[in-house]
């Protein structure tokens, strides 16, 4: 059997390496970015000290929702997708907004999932916790409170004057307080798929990676996908037969990728010439992520030189929306020095996001064109609700000490505008390629990510997810990922 996996991120380097342990299969993986060996990344991809934008990106502007703006949304053009390009926060969120998956997709639920998560981690500080893995692929790390720098610590010391407990484990199941962010690095290096999946997995003979070759169309023949065609770099068009097609593109380039192969709603199809090969409404549709309101502060104690760590603790908490407890979080930069000033950003992530009216739409036919994305932040009125009070909350720690003693805000922070005025994505769009129940409209592919209506194609990475965790994807994806590949692997037994 040949597998072509379109896309070496996150889920692609995972399913690549699974899928290539069976010596009968024969793996192809493309990608549109470079590739590194394992020790000679650029400097900038291989510490875990921020997100990196300049370069190894695809550059995508979106359009942001309930405000009007423009925003840049990042994304990796690299062999290890955005793993390589992240801020390396190895998150999960609680366990609740997993066990809502099961009202989309059956199957699904934390139980299920628990097991994935730890076996892809070896937890460097609770290695024998039931809930931990000790001898997964990927390391997760935490700074110890002792080492916090000084505007770190004020932020916790405030958080707890404030009645928020502490939590030495964010990834504990119902960890809702102040304690130290996990990241998935060592000694400030960060540990990804592309390293401890795919760079081990190139080994075998099954296995081939074709880096710098983008992914244009899938041609399907009589309801089966039978190949694809690519664009190398030099723009010339090179076929890449398969037995089974699985797309790896992330939430904004797998959508585009069906469509331009005439799979997705036919009104979002037609009019840029192409035919409409398999109609599904939802593909594009129903995307969510999770809004990042900016807080921006002036600082009087120490900023770190750089290299260091852009954040070592974080605040989950909750208020009240409508009569119900809503999670957001808060994540206190260690701040910046630009022309003699000193500042950081205290950033609300909207954990607990209810908001699906984001989409992803084609210009046209060609690949090297961007995807075009409306975001559908804060859209809904009780997302603006939870911003709002993250935000009062935000500012209540500001003005208590120690923190109010080491920092002062910026003005205008507290209208009502604010939050449309900073929204930014942090970076955990999902859903455009939803798995469900064949009978929902709202799905594409189901809980073994197959596409509904279609032989020989699936979609194993963020776009499948039903329910945005309230926490960054990374490890969802690694975990989801691993569970697929093993289904995969069964189902190609039976």
């Amino acid at each position: 059997m040949r597998v072509l996996i379109l896309g070496a991120g996150t889920a692609g380097c995972v399913l690549a390496a699974r899928l290539s342990e069976e010596p009968g299969t024969e793996v192809v993986l493309l990608e549109a970015g470079p590739h590194y060996a394992p020790g000679r990344w650029p400097l900038e991809l291989s510490h875990a000290y921020r997100i990196i934008k300049e370069t190894h990106d695809w550059n995508y502007l979106a359009q942001a929702g309930a405000s009007p703006r423009l925003v840049h949304v990042p994304r990796g053009r690299v062999v290890g997708g955005s793993s390589v390009t992240n801020g390396a926060i190895a998150l999960r969120g609680l366990p609740k907004h997993y066990d809502e998956w099961s009202e989309f997709v059956d199957g699904y639920d934390w139980q299920s999932m628990l097991p994935w998560f730890c076996a892809i981690e070896n937890d460097g500080q609770f290695p024998s916790a039931d809930y931990h893995g000790d001898s997964g692929p990927i390391a997760i790390n935490r700074y110890p409170r002792g080492e916090w720098y000084p505007l770190l610590e004020a932020f916790a010391a405030a958080a707890l004057e404030r009645g928020h407990p502490w939590i030495d484990d964010h990834n504990a199941p119902g960890a809702i307080g102040v304690g130290p962010v996990p990241f998935n690095m060592v000694e400030g290096i960060r540990q990804t798929p592309a390293d401890h999946y795919l760079a081990p997995a190139l080994e075998r003979p099954n296995l081939t990676l074709i880096s710098r070759i983008t992914a244009d169309t899938i041609r399907l023949d009589a309801g089966r996908a039978s190949h694809v065609e690519a664009l190398g770099e030099d723009g010339e068009r090179q076929r890449f037969e398969a037995d089974q097609v699985i797309l790896c593109l992330g939430t904004y380039a797998s959508p585009a990728l069906l469509m331009r192969s005439g799979v997705g709603p036919p009104e979002a199809i037609r009019p840029h010439g192409i035919p409409v090969i398999h109609p599904v409404e939802a593909v594009g549709r129903g995307m969510q992520d999770h809004p990042k309101v900016s807080y921006r502060f002036w600082v009087s104690t120490e900023i770190p030189e750089w290299p260091n760590p852009w954040i070592q603790g974080l605040l989950t908490a909750t208020c009240e929306v409508d009569g119900e407890r809503r999670l957001f979080q808060v994540m206190p930069y260690s701040g910046t020095t630009e022309g003699g000033h000193n500042f950081t950003d205290f950033n609300i992530q909207v954990a607990d996001a209810r908001g699906r009216t984001g989409r992803v739409d084609i210009q046209g036919p060609d690949p090297r064109l961007q995807p075009v994305l409306r975001m559908g932040w804060l859209e809904r009125e009780d997302d603006r609700a939870l911003a709002d009070g993250a935000g009062r909350e935000l500012m209540a720690l500001s003005q208590t000490s120690p923190l109010a003693d080491a920092i002062t805000p910026w003005p205008n922070q507290g209208d009502l505008d604010h939050p449309l005025r900073t929204v930014e994505t942090f970076h955990h769009p999902v859903g455009t390629c939803r798995m469900g129940r064949e009978s929902d409209p709202t799905a594409v592919v189901d809980g073994a990510g197959r596409l509904f209506g279609l032989d020989g194609l699936y979609v194993m990475d963020a776009s499948i997810i039903p329910r945005v965790p309230s926490a960054n994807t990374h490890l969802c994806v690694i975990a989801l990922a691993e569970r697929l590949a093993a289904g995969f692997r069964d189902a190609g037994r039976g």
